[in-house]
C-alpha cells in the first residue's frame, strides 16, 4: 500500500470518524446518544408543565421515557395506546383535580405497554390506580412489524419477570453504531437545517392550542397539524379509501390472534397490583372499516373485538369504543385519515359516561 492511501487512512480514522461522532453526538436528532440533549430539555419543559410544539423526527418512546422521568406528582391515570389514542386528554372524560398523563406513542405493541408500565414504576414507585390501554387489533398480530418498543427493551425486561418467567428478550439498541453512522449523520444534518434558526433548540413553548404545528399538551396529549386536525372531506375521504389499498398498516398476515397469553398475563398483573384497568377500542373510519370488512382477510378485526369484549365481561373491565364506527354514528367527517380520530370521536365515546362506574 503506497503513502497516499496511508494518508488518507489516518485522515479518515484521526480526523472524519471523531468528526462524524462529535456532530452525531452533539446533534442526536432522535435524542439515544446525549443525555442532555434538547429532548431531555423538552421533557423538564413539558413535565413542569409547558406545552411544548416542533418537535419531529425523533424517538417518542425516548421522549416519553424522559418526560415520565421528570414528572414530580403522582399519576392516578395513565392512557397507553397507539397514535389512535394520543387525543385521548383529560378533559375528555376525568375531573379537574385529577391525575392523568398520555404516555402512547405511534405503533404501539404490547411490548410498549409493559416497557411504559414499567418506566412508570420506576418513577412513581408504583402501579398507577388506573389506565387506559388503547388496543388496536394489531396487538395480537405477530406479523405486525411494531418493533419501535425495542430503544425502550430494557424497561420491558425489567417488567417482564414480575409478569411471567419468560426469559428477556436479549437485543440491545445499536448506540455506537448511531454515533458513528452516516445515515445518521445525515439525519442529523437535516436536523441542523431544520433548527438552525432555533438556536438548534429542536422545539418551542406555546401557550395555545390554535397553532399550526404538532402540540404536545400538559397531559402528553397531542394536537396535531392544521392539516389533520382541519382537513377537507374530499381529502379524508381519498386517504380512508387509500388507507384500505395495498398492504394495510400493521394487518399484513393477520390470521389468527397471538400474543394472548402475554396479553392476559399482563392484564391480570395490573388487576392483582389494585389497577383499574380500562380497555379503549379506537373506530376505524366508516369508509376504511367498510372496505376492510368487504374483504375476508380483514374480518378477523371483528375476531379482536370480540375477544377483548369477551376478555372484559369475564375479568370485569370497563370497555369503551369499537373498531366499527357505526356503534357511535361517527362519520367520514369525524376523522382526518383511515384510521385516526379527530377529537369529536373521543367525545362521542366517553361523553355523559363515567368511567369508574360504566362497563
Amino acid at each position: 500500500m503506497n503513502a497516499k492511501k496511508w494518508i488518507k487512512i489516518w485522515i479518515i480514522i484521526l480526523i472524519i470518524i471523531p468528526m462524524v461522532g462529535g456532530f452525531n453526538y452533539l446533534t442526536d436528532s432522535l435524542g439515544i446518544l446525549n443525555d442532555k440533549g434538547y429532548l431531555d430539555k423538552a421533557a423538564k419543559d413539558l413535565a413542569s408543565g409547558n406545552m411544548i410544539a416542533g418537535l419531529k423526527n425523533f424517538d417518542e418512546r425516548l421522549f416519553k421515557k424522559k418526560v415520565i422521568e421528570n414528572i414530580k406528582d403522582d399519576i392516578d391515570w395513565i392512557a397507553i395506546g397507539s397514535s389512535r389514542t394520543m387525543q385521548l386528554r383529560k378533559r375528555t372524560f376525568l375531573k379537574q383535580n385529577e391525575k392523568f398523563h398520555n404516555y402512547s406513542v405511534s405503533g404501539a405493541s404490547l411490548e410498549d405497554f409493559i416497557a411504559l408500565v414499567s418506566i412508570h414504576i420506576d418513577n412513581q414507585g408504583k402501579l398507577p390506580k388506573h389506565i387506559v390501554l388503547g388496543i388496536d387489533p394489531w396487538i395480537f398480530n405477530k406479523y405486525s412489524g411494531q418493533n419501535g418498543y425495542l430503544s425502550i427493551v430494557d424497561d420491558y425486561n425489567k417488567l417482564i419477570s414480575n409478569i411471567n418467567n419468560k426469559q428477556n428478550i436479549d437485543l440491545k439498541p445499536q448506540y455506537i453504531n448511531k454515533l458513528f453512522s452516516i445515515e445518521y449523520l445525515i439525519e442529523n444534518f437535516k436536523f441542523f437545517m431544520d433548527n438552525v434558526n432555533n438556536k438548534l433548540k429542536g422545539y418551542y413553548i406555546v401557550n395555545s392550542i390554535e397553532i399550526d404545528a404538532r402540540i404536545t399538551e400538559l397531559d402528553g396529549s397531542i394536537q396535531y397539524p392544521y392539516k389533520y386536525r382541519r382537513p377537507s372531506n374530499i381529502i379524508v375521504e381519498e386517504a380512508a379509501i387509500k388507507y384500505t389499498k395495498g398492504r394495510v398498516y400493521a394487518l399484513d398476515r393477520f390470521t389468527k390472534l397471538n400474543n394472548l397469553e402475554l396479553f392476559k398475563e399482563f392484564v391480570l398483573y395490573l388487576k392483582d397490583g389494585g389497577v383499574d384497568v380500562v380497555f379503549f377500542l379506537p373506530p376505524y373510519n366508516p369508509i376504511s372499516y367498510d372496505l376492510l370488512l368487504d374483504n375476508e382477510k380483514y374480518l378477523i378485526i371483528n375476531k379482536v373485538e370480540k375477544y377483548l369484549f369477551d376478555f372484559a365481561k369475564k375479568y370485569n373491565i370497563k370497555l369503551f369504543g369499537s373498531y366499527n364506527p357505526h356503534k357511535y354514528k361517527l362519520t367520514s367527517k369525524d376523522f382526518f385519515d383511515g384510521m385516526h380520530g379527530k377529537d369529536i370521536v373521543y367525545t362521542r365515546i366517553f361523553k355523559n359516561k363515567s368511567i369508574n362506574k360504566e362497563h
